[in-house]
C-alpha cells in the first residue's frame, strides 16, 4: 500500500516530532510511504521518502500566507490513502488532495488544535470540512474525541489510538545518584515552562509540605517563557533550595533525567483550550517505573491507570498535589507496586504495538 503522510515537524525532540518519527519508521516498515512537512531544521536519515515541500506553519488563517494553502497541489493519485498526522493547519492540504484525487482519508488529532480552531472564524469552517471530508479521525484519548464530536457538527467516526513511546530507549542502567541529592526524594516534571503544565501548582503545593518537612528535591526538566514566574514562586513558598531548574535537556538524556527521580509529577490545566490531548511524558517515566502524580485534565486519564500506575488529583488543587506527594513519599511500597503496574502500561504502548493499530486502520479505510 502506498500512503501520503502529512506532518508539522519531523525529527525534533517534541511531542508531535516524536509521535511523527515513530509511527513514520514503524508504518515503513510495512508500507511505502511518502512523508510531506513544512522545511526542517534538523535531518533524521530514514529508508522513505520525505518531502520538505509544506507551506510555513500558520495558527491564524487570516493571514496572507493561507494562500499558499489555497494554491499548494501534490500528485496524490498514485497513492491508496492519505494520513494527516495532526489536526490543523496540514489536514486542510490533506482534505484538498484527499477531495481533487478522490482519496480515502484519515486525521490524526492530538489536543488544543484539534478544538481551538472550533471556536475561530474563519477556522472553524475549514476544520469542520476538513474532519468532514476523512474517512476516518483519530484522537490519542477520551477526552480529545468526546470533545470533537461535542463542539464540531462531523459525522466522521473517530477511533481513539493512545500515543506510544520508543519502550527500549527508557531501559537503561540507572545513573549513579548525584551527591547533591543527598537523602531527600526527588520529584521531576519534564516539560515546556508554561501555563498549562502546571509546575505552579506543584510548586504550591510543596510550600505547603516544606512547613512540616524537607526531605524533597524538584526538578523542572524544560525551558519556556513562565520560568521567570515560577523562580518568583519558588521564593514566595520558601523552597529555593528544594527546586532546582535543569533547563532543556537533548533527547538522548532525557531517560536519564527519568531515571533521577523518585516520583514524576506533571499536573497540567486547561485554560483557553490549551490542553493535554494525552501525555507522553507518563508513558516515559512509567517506562523508568516511577509511580505518577497527574491531574485530572484533558486527556491524561488515558495515558495512566488510576490508583494503579498513578496518583490522580483534581485539576488546579494544591492542597490535593500536596495530598498526593506526601502519600507517596511516605508509602515505599505505594511507590514501588505504582512503578511496576506502570512499567507494564509503558511495555503495552510500544510504537511497534500502538501502530498495529494503524496497520488495521489503514485496512479497513482502504476498503471502505
Amino acid at each position: 500500500m502506498k500512503i501520503l503522510c502529512f506532518s508539522s515537524v519531523f525529527g525534533t525532540n517534541d511531542g508531535y516530532g516524536q509521535i511523527t518519527w515513530e509511527l513514520t519508521k514503524e508504518v515503513s516498515k510495512h508500507h511505502e510511504i511518502t512523508l510531506l512537512v513544512p522545511p526542517q531544521k534538523n535531518k533524521k536519515e530514514v529508508n522513505f521518502e520525505v518531502k520538505e515541500i509544506l507551506p510555513e506553519y500558520i495558527f491564524d488563517l487570516k493571514s496572507k500566507k493561507i494562500l499558499q494553502y489555497l494554491f499548494f497541489d501534490f500528485d496524490a493519485s498514485g497513492y491508496d490513502l492519505i494520513h494527516s498526522f495532526f489536526e490543523f493547519p496540514y489536514a486542510l492540504i490533506a482534505a484538498k488532495l484527499a477531495k481533487k484525487y478522490k482519496k480515502s482519508l484519515i486525521i490524526g488529532t492530538q489536543g488544543t488544535y484539534a478544538i481551538k480552531p472550533l471556536f475561530m472564524f474563519p477556522e472553524k469552517y475549514f476544520l469542520n470540512w476538513a474532519y468532514n471530508t476523512a474517512s476516518m479521525i483519530t484522537a490519542p484519548s477520551v477526552f480529545t474525541r468526546d470533545h470533537i464530536q461535542k463542539f464540531s457538527p462531523t459525522k466522521t467516526p473517530i477511533q481513539v489510538i493512545h500515543n506510544g513511546l520508543d519502550f527500549e530507549k527508557f531501559q537503561m542502567t540507572p545513573p549513579p545518584r548525584k551527591k547533591e541529592y543527598g537523602d531527600k526524594k526527588v520529584l521531576m516534571t519534564v516539560g515546556g515552562l508554561k501555563a498549562r503544565k502546571g509546575q505552579d501548582i506543584v510548586l504550591r503545593a510543596l510550600g505547603l509540605l516544606k512547613k512540616k518537612r524537607n526531605d524533597f528535591l524538584y526538578i523542572l526538566v524544560g525551558s519556556g517563557e513562565l520560568r521567570g514566574k515560577l523562580e518568583e514562586i519558588t521564593k514566595e513558598e520558601k523552597i529555593t533550595e528544594n527546586v532546582i531548574f535543569a533547563g532543556e535537556v537533548n533527547s538522548d538524556r532525557v531517560a536519564e533525567k527519568f531515571h533521577e527521580c523518585d516520583i514524576y509529577v506533571h499536573t497540567p490545566v486547561l485554560g483557553n483550550w490549551n490542553f493535554e490531548g494525552f501525555g507522553i511524558v507518563y508513558l516515559e517515566a512509567a517506562a523508568c517505573k516511577k509511580p505518577i502524580i497527574a491531574s485530572d485534565s484533558g486527556g491524561v486519564k488515558d495515558a495512566i491507570i488510576v490508583r494503579k500506575t498513578a496518583l490522580l488529583v483534581k485539576e488546579s488543587d494544591v492542597i490535593g498535589t500536596a495530598g498526593a506527594i506526601e502519600a507517596l513519599l511516605d508509602d515505599e511500597q505505594l511507590r514501588k507496586d505504582m512503578g511496576e503496574a506502570g512499567f507494564a502500561y509503558a511495555k503495552a504502548h510500544d510504537w511497534s504495538i500502538i501502530t498495529q493499530e494503524f496497520l488495521e486502520l489503514y485496512k479497513k479505510v482502504a476498503k471502505g
